[in-house]
């Protein structure tokens, strides 16, 4: 049985957002430390609904039957930068590698493709991701820039930042 994907609603704030404070306890894989990490029950749900009713970025998730993972596809405000969005990928640890990460990319991508406003997806990633380097590179995307040590961990070691892209 596939992955079910599905766009994010209202009902998902909740999930979504514990997904988003459990992957950030992890400190492995985003710059913002859970103690960073303000965002309101009521901020999420405003996020959601800011991002239904745009014409040009999409939140979805996957489901088994309660939310595993989500991905946003968030484009550009501005006149000069809506041909672009910016991707942005959490799954629960329970679930990698089970096929989430990919089937939420490729339902990403689809939705960029027939997207009237979007030509190309960023995202950004820690050099040190080699598993979602590898899944990104897979589903098409290029390394277009290396920011060296360009976030400092609390232990003091740096992390590169890798930007990558894929027109669509």
């Amino acid at each position: 049985m596939g992955v079910k994907i599905s766009e994010a609603g209202i009902r998902d704030a909740l999930p979504i957002l514990a997904l988003h404070r459990a992957v950030l306890e992890e400190r492995d894989y985003f710059i913002t430390a859970p103690e960073e990490m303000t965002v309101s029950l009521e901020q999420k749900t405003s996020w959601i609904l800011d991002v239904r009713d745009s014409d040009n970025a999409a939140i979805l998730c996957s489901r088994a039957p309660m939310v595993t993972g989500f991905v946003s596809v968030i484009g550009g405000s501005l006149r000069r930068m809506r041909h672009t969005a910016k991707l942005e990928i959490m799954v629960d640890s329970g679930h990698r590698g089970s096929g989430v990460g990919r089937a939420l990319m490729e339902a990403a991508v689809t939705w960029a493709i027939a997207n009237e406003y979007i030509e190309k997806i960023g995202l950004s990633v820690f050099a040190t991701n080699e598993r979602a380097i590898g899944l990104y590179s897979a589903m098409g995307f290029e390394i277009e820039g290396r920011r060296a040590r360009e976030y400092r961990l609390g232990d003091g070691t740096y992390r590169d930042d890798i930007l990558m892209y894929r027109y669509v």
